[in-house]
């Protein structure tokens, strides 16, 4: 699943200077994150300084103690058998679809991203983002070709081998890392040049070599359950429903847009970013609609379809209602919020549990899918719900019974829907695109994964949120008269094998939701705009903090990944930024030695975060290092070669067992990603930077007794407050500032810490038991 991206945001300016205790002038910030700098006054700084002591002196208040986890052993992995599977393709399926199966024919298959009829567009970068959200068309950007889109390259070994290495110092002692090198440098020299020459064979027959072969191998021959493993979510901002009426009338405004961004994007509105004078590809935006994963034994397939309905999903049961007349006109958001209350309103009793199914493995699913659609009524509602656009659950109510924990139960609602006794069979998993909305106030996304990365549903969910404002929104025109009025769909009775997958989904989503560890929250004391201030890149910035508190935590340093996107690139998925370093390292070091002046800790930190932007900018144009071995890897299969040694190293396994898996995802609204943990030795990450706080979701599994994302959350927000503070210590007048205020070192020693080692984690189950999905 792992691949997410580094949003785009237009941020605003902030007046003023500040000195830059950096001798270097550090100009390379990309192009969509353009410079602010922001005046810190002494009242300022005071009124940060106290938000940090109040907010540490709230912590003791808001936790219980934590009573000691009972250890548990490590799940068995889930990975995919060793079938092979042909290069992922998107079967795209006429326009019209129906429930009649004949009624949708197969066409010549296409490579992923790319749809007949459909140029992309290019829009200049300089472009503010809000030219794409306003309401009026005469607003939006004109049609444009796009230009400038790059192959994917490869790049010389050795270059690569060197980066390799430069992340693994950090991870081993001086002898180990001798023995790393000397590894290294054999596979060079002898099966690594092979293997080198056959990529590069491969890529000129190709602009992309590597993102079939990353569809395939990642996403579509996985085996475990999309649920957490795979698919991430993308949450709205908490909306205030005061009753039944408001909660259609939100998710009615919400289809409505997101209808609207597909009409901007079959017309070629949609602005393609720009990087470094080259056009961003904009292919996956292309990918999210009206696309399904249909389950297979060893290998999924991907199917597109553009219908012109969407499916709803309430109480387990499912309704087709169009969006589209004859004349592919909208109905308008009155139209769609009646229709809406109508089945909210029907008295309907619950349905069986077939959303459960998709919930479980994938060769689970795959053997109960045949069985279910053996019979032809099933078959023909299973197809209607394939070739929806998207889906639309409308939950039961949930309620949060812990204050402050409202994110966190949304992003579980989101991922997973809470168990058996909440919305788990409320949903279609295999849904590319899925909208959730719960009368609680809680929405969002669930993204299935292998068409898209999330970057387009955060782009949808920003639209749509910068729309609905307008109370107007959606009915401009008046009502559009439909032919194929809206209906529900039955399944035919279920039999008896289908009742015995059903109970292996149960017990698997269950597992699933008990041992799954959700914190999610707001550091509310300083966002980007403090960071910018002082000449740092805020992506870098908490990258290092993240660092810090793992290593506060565990006394080591995780191997740590950041996806960075390769959308330079035609067909540009996402490429792994290395975050751990000798830089990263000598900077933890720093922060946690008594001894370490401030000076040190400065420079320490600079450092850090220099060569933390430096490796994502070699990411971002294809020169990072797991692609590349991916790719190696992939030649000596295809053609029958044994595994060189040195992908069974020491150096690349640990390397490769990312314990913090982390993403950037930038948004100005109060909203969020998240996405499920790595391992169960790890930690899930993603942060939304905003002007004056940073939203972080954490995810960890519940099977050792020292991983908890509870822990971790409060670590990364202890890591913060000191950063923040030597920030402002930086500066002469901020130091005496703190000083006049209060002494923010003491209050982190003893507010922070203690908290930190007593109260700031929430209890895990006493009983922890391994995650074997059957």
């Amino acid at each position: 699943m792992r691949a997410v991206f580094v949003g785009e945001s237009i941020l605003r300016k902030c007046p003023g200077n500040v000195r830059n205790y950096s001798n270097k002038n550090k100009s390379n910030e990309s192009s969509n994150d353009q410079k602010a700098v922001c005046k810190v006054h002494q009242i300022e700084e005071r009124r940060f300084v106290k938000r940090i002591f109040n907010y540490f002196k709230t912590w003791t208040e808001q936790f219980e103690p934590m009573p000691v986890p009972t250890p548990a052993a490590t799940p068995a992995p889930l990975g995919a058998d060793g079938n092979s599977c042909e290069s992922p393709k998107i079967t795209i399926l006429n326009n019209q679809c129906t429930t009649n199966p004949s009624s949708c024919l197969t066409t010549n298959p296409l490579h992923i991203a790319t749809i007949p009829n459909s140029p992309e567009v290019s829009v200049d970068m300089t472009q503010s983002r809000d030219s794409m959200i306003k309401p009026k068309a005469e607003t939006l950007p004109s049609q444009q070709v796009p230009m400038n889109l790059l192959s994917y390259p490869v790049v010389p070994l050795e270059e690569t081998l060197q980066r390799y290495l430069h992340s693994i110092r950090p991870l081993f002692k001086d002898q180990a890392y001798l023995k790393e090198q000397k590894q290294t440098l054999e596979f060079l020299n002898n099966k690594g040049a092979q293997l080198q020459k056959l990529l590069e064979e491969a890529a000129k027959r190709d602009n992309n070599w590597l993102s079939d072969r990353w569809i395939t191998a990642k996403y579509l021959r996985y085996r475990g359950p999309l649920t957490v493993f795979s698919s991430p979510c993308i949450a709205f901002p908490k909306q205030d429903f005061r009753n039944v009426i408001d909660f259609v009338h939100f998710t009615a405004q919400v289809i409505f847009g997101m209808c609207e961004f597909k009409t901007l994007l079959e017309n070629d509105r949609i602005p393609v970013y720009r990087m470094d004078g080259r056009d961003l590809d904009n292919g996956q935006y292309r990918n999210v609609f009206g696309t399904v994963r249909k389950p297979k034994r060893s290998c999924d397939i991907l199917e597109q379809c553009n219908s012109d309905y969407v499916i709803i999903i309430h109480k387990n049961n499912f309704h087709k209602l169009p969006v589209y007349n004859a004349e592919r006109r909208m109905l308008n958001i009155n139209q769609l919020r009646n229709e809406l209350l109508k089945i909210v309103q029907s008295n309907q009793s619950k349905g069986p549990e077939i959303g459960l199914l998709t919930h479980d493995t994938r060769d689970n699913w795959a053997d109960a899918y045949v069985s279910l659609c053996r019979q032809e009524n099933n078959s023909s509602v299973v197809q209607c719900i394939e070739q929806s656009l998207f889906t639309v659950s409308l939950d039961e109510s949930v309620t949060v019974h812990r204050r402050g924990q409202e994110r966190s139960v949304l992003a579980g609602q989101l991922l997973h829907g809470g168990g058996l006794d909440a919305n788990s069979a409320n949903r279609w998993m295999d849904k590319t695109l899925q909208l959730i909305v719960n009368p609680n106030g809680m929405a969002g996304f669930c993204l299935e994964h292998a068409p898209a990365d999330p970057q387009p549903a955060a782009t949808i969910m920003d639209y749509v949120q910068s729309n609905i404002i307008n109370p107007e929104y959606g009915n401009d025109s008046g009502p559009v008269e439909i032919f194929d009025k809206p209906h529900p769909l039955y399944f035919s009775e279920l039999d008896e094998s289908i009742d015995l997958w059903l109970g292996a989904a149960r017990r698997n989503i269950n597992k699933i939701c008990s041992r799954l560890k959700l914190e999610v929250f707001k550091f509310p004391c300083y966002g980007k705009c403090l960071i910018k201030s002082q000449g740092l890149s805020p992506d870098s910035f908490i990258q290092m903090a993240l660092q810090l508190a793992f290593y506060r935590l565990h006394g080591e340093l995780p191997a740590q990944y950041e996806s960075a996107h390769l959308r330079i690139f035609k067909c540009g998925r996402t490429e792994a930024i290395r975050s751990t370093s000798d830089e990263s390292l000598a900077f933890v070091r720093a922060m946690t030695s008594e001894t370490a002046s401030l000076k040190d800790r400065l420079v320490a930190l600079q450092n850090a975060v220099d060569w933390h932007q430096e490796q994502a900018r070699l990411a971002m144009q294809g020169h990072a290092v797991d692609r590349h071995l991916f790719g190696l890897k992939q030649m000596a299969r295809e053609h029958a070669m044994p595994l060189p040694e040195f992908f069974c190293s020491q150096g690349y396994v640990k390397s490769s067992n990312f314990r913090v898996l982390s993403s950037q995802v930038a948004s100005p609204h109060d909203g969020f990603m998240a996405f499920g943990p790595p391992t169960a030795e790890g930690y899930g990450c993603c942060y939304n930077p905003r002007e004056n706080d940073v939203i972080f979701a954490i995810a960890s599994w519940r099977l050792k007794p020292k991983i908890c994302a509870t822990r971790y959350g409060k670590a990364i927000e202890l890591a913060l407050a000191e950063m923040g503070q030597l920030m402002l210590e930086a500066d002469a007048d901020g130091r005496s500032a703190a000083a006049d205020a209060f002494d923010c070192t003491e209050v982190i020693a003893t507010a922070g810490e203690g908290a930190l080692k007593g109260h700031i984690a929430k209890s895990l189950d006493a009983k922890d038991t391994p995650l074997n999905l059957q």
